[in-house]
């Protein structure tokens, strides 16, 4: 027999006022760097049906990035005020650490390739013990200030896009010389990534649950939560989360961070072509992308989608019939989602993406049509 299915229906979107420190992604994305999450953008989403946001963060705005340790708690109160907002406009707030001390999917990006200059991180979550306490200690820190709000309310996501790096780690911690290549944070094998990633998450969890029990904890997938992973399958009051961006030929068609990655040689359409190959993805091949997440929703494992979404430069036509085949693909699971932006190049107003009639809405430009089809796929 199937195990009950039991996926929040969490459908929304991600809000970046916190997503990092590093100035250059300011150019991309739309934060101001300083955690001012907008009242706007939640009584909008609640306006307009949705009930979720994610924050991705980057733990360096509140923490001494010479002591991991060392918290300034003034710098959490611009989460304290989303959370607030979230409980007024009845938007569930998942707050995720994007960076986390010795982790973050940013720093496989090569700013010679892509001209985005990062901070990386110094030592490695994976394998370094101390950066495993500060790691646990961040959430600590959230489980002791947030005890006493709901689940129904908030949850934790712990590790934004858990990847194995497979060059090896050249930096722990003590008095070795900082290595700021971008060799310098990895496993020695996916296998030791993906058994690291369980060993890391359930020291969290176990933190987590030993000052607030009931907190519901969200956990990305591996390999860019990409695939789900079965060995926290029977880990209590856990969500695990996809991101969708297949295939991401199209979805980050002439994205910045992207240069360098095999780029298309023509517009891109939906279903996927090129000259040489002719169809090479199309609805059935993102069914099979997703294989893996049937299996864990047989397993019983709640699934969400905490992000997904085309980025500007994929025409507007071509990004309405992407969202079309995947907003029924996470349907078929019966899994909740959340675009990447509200607010931004891969949300539904200031996206400026070519070839859209835009309406005015506030001061902002909204894609109406791709709210009307966002509204419509949603289940309730």
């Amino acid at each position: 027999m199937r195990p009950r299915n039991r996926n929040p229906r969490w459908y929304g979107f991600n809000l970046l006022e916190y997503f990092s420190t590093d100035p250059d992604w300011m150019k991309y994305f739309p934060y101001r760097n300083d955690g001012a999450f907008r009242e706007d953008d939640f009584r909008w989403m609640r306006d307009w049906g949705f009930n979720f946001a994610r924050l991705p963060m980057d733990y360096r705005f509140w923490t001494d990035t010479n002591n991991p340790l060392k918290v300034d708690e003034r710098k959490l109160e611009p989460i304290d005020r989303a959370i607030r907002l979230g409980e007024l406009y009845g938007i569930h707030i998942d707050i995720c650490l994007h960076r986390a001390p010795g982790f973050c999917i940013l720093d496989s990006l090569d700013p010679l390739v892509t001209g985005i200059q990062v901070t990386p991180e110094r030592t490695d979550l994976f394998t370094d013990p101390y950066t495993l306490d500060a790691f646990v200690f961040q959430w600590t820190v959230f489980a002791k200030r947030y005890k006493g709000i709901s689940s129904n309310h908030l949850s934790f996501n712990l590790l934004n896009e858990p990847k194995t790096f497979t060059t090896p780690s050249k930096q722990v911690h003590g008095t070795q010389k900082a290595d700021d290549s971008r060799g310098s944070v990895g496993q020695k094998s996916p296998e030791d990534g993906a058994r690291n990633y369980v060993r890391i998450a359930h020291a969290a969890i176990d933190s987590i649950r030993t000052v607030d029990p009931d907190r519901l904890i969200v956990l990305d997938g591996i390999n860019v939560a990409t695939e789900p992973l079965l060995d926290l399958a029977s880990t209590n009051n856990t969500v695990q989360s996809a991101h969708h961006y297949y295939p991401q030929t199209l979805t980050f068609y002439q994205a910045e961070w992207a240069r360098g990655e095999k780029q298309l040689d023509a517009v891109p359409s939906w279903p996927l072509e090129d000259s040489r190959h002719g169809i090479v993805a199309n609805r059935e091949t993102m069914e099979t992308f997703f294989h893996a997440w049937r299996k864990a929703a047989r397993r019983g494992i709640s699934l969400h989608c905490g992000e997904m979404g085309c980025y500007k430069h994929v025409p507007s036509r071509v990004a309405l019939a992407w969202f079309g085949d995947a907003l029924d693909v996470l349907g078929e699971l019966e899994a909740g989602w959340a675009l990447w932006n509200f607010r931004g190049p891969f949300g539904v107003l200031d996206t400026k993406r070519p070839e859209t009639k835009y309406e005015d809405w506030y001061g902002h430009q909204l894609d109406r049509t791709l709210l009307n089809l966002l509204q419509k796929k949603k289940k309730e």
